[in-house]
């Protein structure tokens, strides 16, 4: 028997440590709560929220899509042909 202890995000446990578990093995997990390990808990859930902030910015485009024709309006390009 091994004993790995987790925190639970809401979905998943997330082992704390990496174990010696084959991955895809079906386990049997025995659920003791532990105390103390409120601090983790909150770090973890703002993380998971900081996750998810970022992936809906991420899916946003910050620049319209006519952004080079008005920049190049505004500035003057030069040509360098020499080399």
């Amino acid at each position: 028997m091994t004993a790995v202890q987790a925190i639970y995000d809401g979905r998943v446990f997330i082992p704390e440590k990496p174990c010696d578990i084959i991955s895809g093995s079906k386990v049997t997990l025995t659920i003791e709560k532990v105390t103390g390990d409120i601090g983790k808990q909150k770090k973890l859930a703002a993380f998971k929220q900081l996750n998810n902030e970022i992936a809906e910015i991420n899916k946003t485009d910050p620049l319209p899509a006519e952004f080079d024709q008005i920049l190049s309006q505004r500035l003057n390009f030069r040509d360098i042909t020499d080399l």
